[in-house]
């Protein structure tokens, strides 16, 4: 079998878990591991009132090291002896269309993600991202149930 570029994303939820064990299996791959931040905008009349409008930035460049060093952590967790890759990508749109740009312009042959994490609305709207990057990806999109809980 041809070895493929897979991209696995994770949010760092207990469920996201379930794609990454799956993904683990998949050596013979080159493995790329996706989390995305989304940051958004402060807004204007907030910053007014700021005694150090730049304490946003530390504290975002602070989460952004954070995640990288997470993402690392789990790579070596789950994905010790494989080709792996970790990339973390900060965000003010749409988790599911950064996922799906990555995905091109990458070159990824697939993309592996559960199909519940902890979204903004959580179980309210089950799979939302899933649901848009099924939609929107030019590559196949696996797709992991979560575990029984």
């Amino acid at each position: 079998m041809e070895s493929k570029k897979v991209l696995v994303t994770t949010d760092f939820s207990d469920v996201s878990f379930a794609a990454l064990t799956y993904a683990a299996k998949m050596k013979e791959n080159q493995i790329t591991l996706l989390s995305i931040l989304q940051m958004g905008d402060v807004p204007p009349d907030l910053l007014k009132q700021m005694p150090d409008p730049g304490v946003i930035q530390e504290y975002r460049e602070k989460v952004l090291e954070q995640t990288k060093e997470k993402l690392e952590s789990i790579a070596n967790q789950f994905f010790t002896g494989t080709n792996i890759k970790t990339d973390v990508v900060v965000c003010d749109e749409d988790v599911a269309s950064e996922i799906c740009t990555y995905a091109k312009d990458d070159a990824i042959d697939m993309i592996v993600m559960t199909g519940q994490g902890r979204g903004a609305l959580g179980s309210l709207f089950i799979g939302s991202t899933v649901q848009k990057v099924l939609r929107m990806a030019t590559v196949p999109v696996l797709v992991i149930p979560k575990t029984a809980e």
